[in-house]
């Protein structure tokens, strides 16, 4: 007899999930802020809430389009295909745009005909001259949210110019990168909307196996990434969370670092990006586009003023201190209350005829009450008698700032290598005549500016000390007594050298009216303070220090007991010497 079958059992039904749907035209996904991998995805979040309510306020979704809940720390989006392509499109929303340049453009080293050649004619020197520009038209993003947000500025300079040269220099610096936004200036949908509802179609289809769908990450969503690197590794991520860094363009504060050249001329180089970290998502959307309305309208160059700085940090600084002002927080003495966690900077740079995004600085800055403070005292001070201006001395004093390991006494420290690698020339004072008072910002200024400040606060700790006469006298701190000991010497020296008492000339306030004295005597003072500085620079340990001694005690110094003893132990202790250094050139620029 045959074996019988015994026949197997049904199989149980799977367990269903309430919260994942099964209709197919539709993709809930849950963000937990906790849960999303970098700043740029949580930034991407934002932006992405952000749009859908611009689409709305813009009457192109409707509520039942757009459907989505938001917590302080989860989000809550339910993605169709409508919704998709309706956010791709108007995130790489473009336009042609008439450009003119001086010569024609060219591409592998061969000229690009023209769409036509204007001839403007200009009158110089009492003649007309033609000047001819060659005209192109060029793929322009249109960045409608922002432009809603941001204040009105000529085009030219705008922060909607910033943020569209940001665009297409670090995520869309090559023509490829740029497709869907030539796709939308051709007036087509662009190719984004089909791909993410497309791979969002396989994120529910990985979910309903209890598993999930990755997809690779490219530079234009994700700066300086690579798909697949050297080795041969990809470079992936969950296919729902890589959906977010089409969005962290809406929500990073865009600045530009200054470089200085040796001989003090600055330019523009590259771009920071300063990625907030939201920590609470929902006041977040509520404060960023407020943030974003007060910027500053004024203009530097062809930049905002106010998105120009001095070292790549300073951005992720102002960042925190200008979402400080807006929530009207106390910096100073107040509790600390942001929506984000802290600050990711990156300062990118595509170099001129190169396709790479070279990753020049990175970093974090979180919320801290000393770095706030301390930024606005040297950033947007009260008191415009300490607002400093040079991009040099803003620098010094800001890497001071950011340095944890270094006190507030020790300011003058980044000085050292900042004075012996620039030209000397740099921090000498230029007067200037009457007419030209609006020139570019001198370092010696501000060196001036910050030893009347140190001075004043002193003053204010002896005047403390009357009121208690038991205590010991406090010592002057080595910026106060340096800088008193250099100003004596090149005052005598160049009043000996042109017979110019420069007593003679006062101020109401009894201070020094330097632009009454002649001349001659403005011009020696100059020139020794050039040559100390070059002489001094170039000398090191003992033999900087018989050069200190011979050259300003060869004149009458009038110091206190105490004093004369904290010099002394400047001069004498080895791991001070390159302090007393520092403060000595910084004192000859203040007083040049």
């Amino acid at each position: 007899m045959g074996k019988t079958r015994t026949p197997k059992p049904p199989k149980p039904p799977k367990p269903t999930d309430a919260s994942k749907p099964t209709n197919s035209s539709e993709v809930v996904v849950n963000y937990d802020l906790f849960d999303l991998p970098t700043a740029f995805h949580k930034a991407g979040l934002a932006g992405l809430i952000l749009l859908i309510e611009s689409l709305k306020a813009r009457q192109e979704l409707t509520a039942d389009v757009a459907k989505y809940e938001v917590t302080p720390t989860e989000a809550t989006v339910t993605f169709t295909e409508p919704l998709v392509r309706k956010l791709m499109d108007d995130l790489y929303d473009a336009r042609k745009v008439e450009k003119r340049y001086a010569q024609p453009k060219k591409k592998d080293n061969k000229p690009i005909s023209p769409k036509r050649v204007d001839v403007e004619k200009r009158e110089e020197g009492g003649k007309v001259k033609e000047v001819k520009w060659h005209i192109y038209d060029e793929v322009e993003p249109c960045g409608q949210f922002l432009r809603d947000q941001y204040p009105e500025m000529p085009d030219d300079r705008s922060w909607l110019k910033l943020w569209r040269d940001m665009l297409w220099n670090i995520p869309r610096g090559r023509p490829k990168q740029r497709e869907p936004f030539d796709q939308r200036a051709a007036g087509q949908p662009c190719k984004e909307g089909p791909n993410v509802w497309t791979e969002l179609g396989k994120v529910r289809k990985a979910r309903a196996k209890n598993g999930f769908h990755t997809t690779g990450v490219s530079s234009s969503l994700f700066p300086n990434a690579q798909d697949t690197n050297a080795e041969s590794i990809p470079f992936e991520g969950r296919a729902e969370q890589n959906v977010l860094l089409h969005f962290w363009p809406l929500t990073v504060l865009l600045f530009v670092p200054q470089a200085v050249a040796k001989d003090g001329e600055t330019d523009f180089a590259g771009y920071t990006l300063a990625v907030p970290d939201v920590t609470n998502l929902s006041e977040f959307v509520r404060e960023y586009p407020i943030l974003l309305a007060s910027l500053s309208k004024d203009a530097r160059g062809y930049r905002p003023a106010q998105a120009v700085i001095d070292v790549p940090a300073e951005g992720a600084l102002a960042f925190l201190d200008d979402l400080a002002m807006l929530t009207g927080l106390q910096v100073e003495t107040g509790e600390l209350r942001f929506c984000i966690g802290g600050v990711e900077y990156l300062h990118l740079h595509k170099p001129p005829k190169q396709n790479n995004v070279k990753l020049m600085a990175a970093g974090r800055v979180s919320p801290n009450r000393r770095l706030l403070a301390g930024y606005r005292a040297i950033a947007c001070p009260k008191d415009e008698a300490t607002r400093y201006r040079n991009p040099l001395f803003r620098r010094g004093l800001l890497v001071a700032l950011l340095d944890d390991k270094l006190e507030d006494k020790l300011w003058h420290r980044p000085f050292g290598r900042i004075l012996c690698e620039f030209e000397a020339g740099v921090f000498i004072r230029q007067l200037r005549k009457a007419d030209d008072e609006k020139g570019p910002p001198q370092f010696a200024t501000d060196a001036a500016k910050k030893f009347r400040h140190e001075t004043k606060l002193f003053t204010k700790t002896l005047e403390r000390h009357n009121d208690m006469p038991d205590t010991p006298r406090p010592t002057a701190p080595p910026p106060v007594i340096v800088n008193r000991v250099v100003r004596s010497y090149l005052l005598s020296r160049t009043q000996e050298k042109t017979g110019i008492d420069p007593d003679k000339y006062k101020t109401p306030d009894g201070e020094t009216d330097y632009k009454a004295i002649p001349g001659e005597f403005n011009d020696a003072k100059q020139k020794l303070a050039q040559s100390l500085i070059l002489e001094f620079r170039s000398r090191r340990d003992q033999a900087f220090v018989d050069h200190f001694a011979a050259t300003f005690f060869s004149v009458t110094q009038r110091l206190n007991e105490a004093d004369r003893l904290e010099l002394a132990n400047l001069l004498t202790v080895a791991d001070r010497r390159d302090d007393l250094k520092t403060i000595t050139l910084l004192s000859l620029s203040a007083n040049s």
